[in-house]
């Protein structure tokens, strides 16, 4: 596996949850996955998707054309049920030099031609999944705990990072050009029927719908989003039915399961995090820590995340059975849970007083909780506004102060995200800047008439994390350099580029146009939005590795890092000064609160600690 399929996989797994018009500019970390290909997309669409990339890209000159038909190659390749793997000859002629012996795939060796440079492996899927069997027995067997299993897939990213750039420097010796991946697409439909069918690793498994409706079309789209996957990790293709999809759901959706947020997976335990208030799992007792075992009597281990949630979801009424082991209380048992209706909402808010956190704080706080920047008929502004005056009216016009929760927020339209902003930052001013062909900048100033025109007036907290990408990066960014808001929680994702989006034909190209700047002029590319106060989301207090933009493969180098302003500093830290005994009761707080049904929201619990501070000294 190479650095490149490692972490997009691990993108697929962490990054979840992401108005379409002719063009507009989209500011978010979303995969660029489908399903719903067009059946008419062939090599004609290939080649109109890929003109338009190279003449529309942010740096043109940027493109290695020949690595993007490597790219196009792999990809096509791959998404075949039974996927096939591109390699330079030499390369895999010696690669165990170059890589561990555990993730050398070994296979059936094809040249199209004698005098090819590169091989087409046709992987031992049944011999891999053995040996994977094999190492995920012996990983478990070490006993591992939870940090040292992130330290040791921190360590495995790097190490496949190294060996992602020796078979780069592979690639570059090859003769790869536009040619061999026609040759190769015609390889693949000379085989088609071939490769139509999956690997038998399980005797009973039964073909899966992706096998059965694959045509060539797939071939195709996958190739292009390859193609575009090498310019940068934010380019690709989704399909107009994805995409509208994918809107309606960011804005409001709702999914028939237990309601219970997972972690874990792969070589991890699947672990609750924590069940939502009210869903049927606090209703049949399943709590925050338990281990998911068993779904309907059949074992999870090994299998990823996303998989593990399809068996537990299904539809309402009906009833899912899962073995849990609850380490708390040394036993392992089975919860029979009935499936219900789980509504999400793109902005929501609470109202402080009107929950348990009400205890570690006097003041009236409003929370308004921003999932996407995505939406599909109502505009996330228009939702804010409609709960920030809730929230006023809740407070009989008294409300003391408001916490924006941006918390894996991944993102969406780049207008929505200044006109968001604009609500917090005063009249006029610049919230982003955006930079994009032919070096030319454009100061993007505040639309919007302000609900908070001073900081004094209410104090504001933003609350990010690793998952807060791109657009929630603008509105964090625009608050911290105008001195609106204080912001806590850990260091952002690092996305500071702008995706424009095309309909070409039944399918939406979504190409990096541009790079944005904060107001002071400096990007948080790679760098991200570092938070004026670091707060863990782990009772411990540890910050255990994420993945972030530089995890990602091509992605766009860092610039510049933003210089420190002295007045904010000393301002912080009198406010972490003057909240010493919030903290300690803060703390005391999760710790009475460690084994409850439902996980307390550590960051908040945390955040609240400096809200008394922030209320004597709302800015610098």
């Amino acid at each position: 596996m190479s650095y490149r399929d490692a972490t997009m996989k691990i993108q697929n797994y962490i990054l979840t949850l992401f108005v379409f018009t002719l063009y507009l500019s989209f500011c978010g970390c979303e995969s660029a996955e489908s399903r719903n290909i067009p059946k008419n997309f062939s090599q004609k669409e290939f080649d109109e998707i890929i003109s338009y990339a190279i003449e529309n890209y942010y740096d043109p000159k940027a493109i290695n054309v020949k690595r993007a038909y490597i790219g196009a190659t792999e990809a096509a390749l791959k998404s075949l049920p039974y996927s096939l793997v591109l390699y330079p000859e030499e390369y895999y002629q010696n690669i165990d030099k170059y890589i561990k012996k555990e993730r050398i795939i070994t296979g059936k060796i094809i040249k199209i031609h004698p005098f090819d440079s590169y091989i087409i492996l046709e992987p031992d899927y049944k011999k891999l999944k053995e040996e994977n069997k094999k190492r995920d027995l012996e990983l478990k067997q070490k006993k591992l705990s939870f940090k040292e299993r992130l330290d040791l897939s921190k360590n495995l990213q790097e190490e496949l990072k190294r060996e992602q750039n020796i078979l780069e420097e592979f690639w570059k010796k090859t003769n790869f050009s536009r040619e061999d991946f026609l040759k190769t697409i015609q390889f693949i439909k000379n085989n088609l029927e071939k490769y139509k069918i999956p690997p038998k690793v399980d005797e009973d498994k039964e073909t899966n719908e992706y096998a059965k409706n694959f045509g060539i079309h797939y071939v195709y789209f996958y190739a292009a989003n390859g193609f575009l996957s090498t310019f940068d990790p934010h380019s690709g293709l989704i399909d107009i039915t994805s995409w509208e999809k994918m809107k309606r759901e960011s804005e409001d959706s709702s999914f028939e399961g237990i309601g219970a947020i997972l972690r874990g997976g792969g070589n991890l335990d699947v672990i609750v995090e924590t069940p939502l208030p009210g869903s049927p799992a606090v209703n049949a007792g399943l709590k925050a820590g338990d281990i998911i075992r068993k779904v309907n009597g059949e074992s999870v281990e090994n299998l990823p995340l996303n998989e593990v949630v399809k068996r537990i979801r299904g539809p309402k009424d009906t009833y899912v059975e899962i073995e849990i082991e609850r380490k708390s209380e040394m036993r392992t048992f089975t919860l029979k849970i009935k499936r219900g209706v789980i509504q999400q909402k793109s902005v929501s808010s609470i109202y402080l007083p009107e929950t348990p956190y009400n205890e570690l704080t006097p003041y009236k706080i409003g929370i308004i909780k921003l999932t996407s920047f995505l939406f599909d008929k109502q505009t996330p502004t228009e939702l804010i506004k409609k709960e920030y005056y809730s929230l006023i009216e809740k407070s009989e016009g008294k409300l003391e102060g408001l916490i924006i929760d941006l918390r894996n927020n991944p993102g969406g339209d780049l207008d929505e995200a200044i006109k968001i902003a604009g609500l917090f930052v005063p009249e006029n001013s610049v919230i982003v800047e955006i930079k994009g062909k032919r070096e030319s900048f454009e100061k993007r100033r505040n639309p919007s008439i302000p609900l908070v025109l001073h900081s004094k007036e209410i104090p504001i907290m933003v609350l990010i994390n690793a998952n807060s990408a791109s657009a929630s990066e603008i509105f964090a960014s625009a608050l911290m350099d105008h001195n609106m808001a204080l912001v806590l929680g850990e260091r952002s994702f690092g996305k500071a580029t702008v995706q424009g989006l095309r309909k070409i034909g039944n399918v939406i190209i979504k190409l990096t146009t541009a790079r944005y700047y904060a107001p002071k002029g400096y990007t948080i590319q790679v760098y991200g939005v570092e938070p004026d106060i670091l707060i863990s989301e782990e009772i411990d207090g540890t910050f255990p590795h994420k993945f972030r933009e530089e995890d990602m493969w091509k992605h766009l180098p860092e610039l510049e890092k933003k210089q420190l302003d002295p007045q904010r500093q000393l301002w912080i830290e009198k406010l972490k000064n003057i909240s010493n005994n919030e903290i300690a009761r803060s703390e005391e707080y999760l710790k009475n609160h460690s084994n409850d049904a439902i996980k307390p929201d550590v960051v908040l619990v945390r955040a609240l600690a400096y809200f008394k501070a922030l209320k004597m000294y709302p800015f610098p």
